[in-house]
């Protein structure tokens, strides 16, 4: 379905339209507060003088009901009668001590008690009947420092209604005209500066768009608009020259896009021949046969050392470096076809101990002293400590490497700071890897040893199971100084398939 788009005119002028009617609003609502509120001021200072004059007349012996009432001949009951003639009069009402009315006057149909509704609690108060209808003025009568009485008066608010009614629908006929005449003469001046030259541009466009090149093209308006024409006018000539190059250049680029494809097939092809798959699937046949045949040989040899330790330990450690070969084998396939690990609870403290010790025995770690640092309340692990101790005898046979003459190897194992995982590294303080190989590390057959010393898979092996236990592997190098792999370890796997 097609999007709907205003045009460029109407855009303009329902903003323009917008923003007249909010600014109408915002006035008008401060004119007729400020207007209203004035008016009521006004009344209410009327009404207080007209309530203290009554109460100035008031005699200095207040009556109290029902002895006595106020006499009709009283200076202010006098006033009051006058007060009545005024026509925004509604009603008077005075009260004794005791709250009874003593004197009222006031129009037909008005509560008698409406004036004096209001609490009473102040010497003077001003209340708005509901709608605005009136406006309640009281005031205390006081006698040497004493209440003895309570005045109160009703004003209706019909003339000021009507006037504010009147301001609002003058305001209200000056904003319908300014708008009309600021909505035409907007229109008529959008057209001419903006949109008459911008529908110009467009028609430009849509001939660029359509191949015809080298179109130009003058507008009159703003300077902005000009120059956006002189823009287009030397895009336009810009465009027709390099169509003439790309039409030179495209049969080159076709004839070089064919050779390209057909480099990229040899590589691909090349790669395949040389991927991991391969290498491993061809490493397990010629290993997998003569290992067969020691591991078996092996089992025969040991059922008849069994009444001699020593050489049994020996052959036991050949039968554990026999699995691990088979397993470092399988490691291979694995890794260009990764399966999910069998895991079981272990501690990382008692994997490294056994690794470092299996390494020590090998003599791989002779001249490097090993410092292995973990805290005893760690939480086992739920992995596979097959892999896992794959993972660090490599680690730990490149760091053999990379101090030939003897070093310091630290093992250190802390929990994460997230609690769900543990964070194990293997620093030395061998030669480093210069900072250009560091981003390469992991990369499968990618090796800084001299050739027939390493296959340059074993870091990619490494990352590829600790990827799949859910964790990451990372390296830090100083040349010089020595290198620390960090591996994050999960407390549990993903993928496991627990024992």
């Amino acid at each position: 379905m097609p999007t709907v788009r205003l045009s460029l005119t109407f855009s303009i002028l329902a903003s323009l339209a917008c923003l007249l009617i909010l600014t109408w609003l915002l006035f008008s609502l401060l004119a007729f507060k400020t207007a209203e509120r004035d008016l009521y001021a006004q009344k209410s200072d009327h009404a207080r003088v007209l309530l203290a004059t009554f109460v100035n007349q008031l005699p200095e012996q207040l009556p109290s009901f029902p002895e006595g009432m106020l006499p009709l001949d009283a200076p202010a009951a006098l006033y009051a009668g006058k007060l009545a003639d005024e026509a925004s009069f509604q009603r008077l009402t005075l009260l004794d001590q005791a709250g009874k009315i003593i004197f009222t006057v006031g129009r037909e149909g008005t509560d008698l008690y409406l004036p004096v509704s209001l609490p009473g609690t102040q010497a003077e108060e001003t209340g708005m009947l509901p709608q605005h209808n009136g406006l309640i003025r009281t005031a205390q009568v006081i006698r040497n420092n004493a209440i003895v009485g309570r005045a109160g008066l009703i004003l209706s608010l019909d003339d000021e209604q009507k006037r504010i009614s009147r301001t609002r629908q003058l305001l209200l006929t000056y904003f319908v005209l300014d708008f009309i005449l600021l909505l035409g003469l907007g229109a008529f001046i959008l057209a001419r500066i903006v949109v008459r030259p911008v529908n110009r541009l467009l028609t430009a466009t849509e001939k660029i768009t359509d191949g015809v090149y080298g179109h130009q093209v003058t507008v009159a308006g703003a300077s902005e608009l000009a120059r956006l024409a002189d823009s287009f006018n030397a895009m336009s000539v810009a465009l027709a020259q390099k169509q003439q190059e790309l039409s030179d250049q495209l049969q080159q680029l076709e004839a070089m896009n064919r050779d390209l494809k057909l480099a990229r097939e040899e590589a691909i092809r090349s790669e395949k021949l040389a991927s991991v798959g391969l290498l491993a699937a061809g490493t397990a046949h010629e290993i997998g046969t003569p290992l067969a045949s020691v591991m078996g040989y092996a089992e025969l040899l040991g059922q008849e050392l069994a009444g001699q330790p020593v050489q049994a330990d020996y052959l036991r450690r050949l039968q554990e470096g026999c699995s691990r070969i088979d397993r470092i084998v399988r490691g291979l396939l694995e890794y260009a076809r990764p399966k999910a690990a069998s895991c079981e609870p272990f501690y990382l403290q008692a994997l490294l101990q056994r690794t470092v010790e299996l390494v020590q025995h090998q003599g791989m770690l002779k001249g490097v002293t090993v410092a292995l640092q973990a805290p005893p309340d760690l939480p086992p692990v739920l992995l596979d400590p097959h892999q896992l101790q794959q993972v660090l005898l490599n680690l730990l046979l490149n760091a053999a490497d990379a101090m030939p003459g003897g070093g310091r190897l630290e093992i250190t194992v802390s929990a994460g700071v997230s609690g769900t995982c543990q964070l194990l590294q293997v620093q030395d303080s061998g030669s480093g890897i210069a900072p250009e190989h560091l981003p390469r590390l992991f990369d499968p057959f990618f090796t800084t040893k001299e050739p027939g010393k390493g296959t340059g898979l074993g870091l990619a092996i490494a990352a590829r199971i600790i990827e799949g236990f859910g964790g990451t592997i990372t390296a830090t190098s100083t040349v010089g100084k020595g290198s620390c792999f960090s591996l994050r370890l999960p407390l549990q796997g993903k993928g496991c398939i627990p024992q």
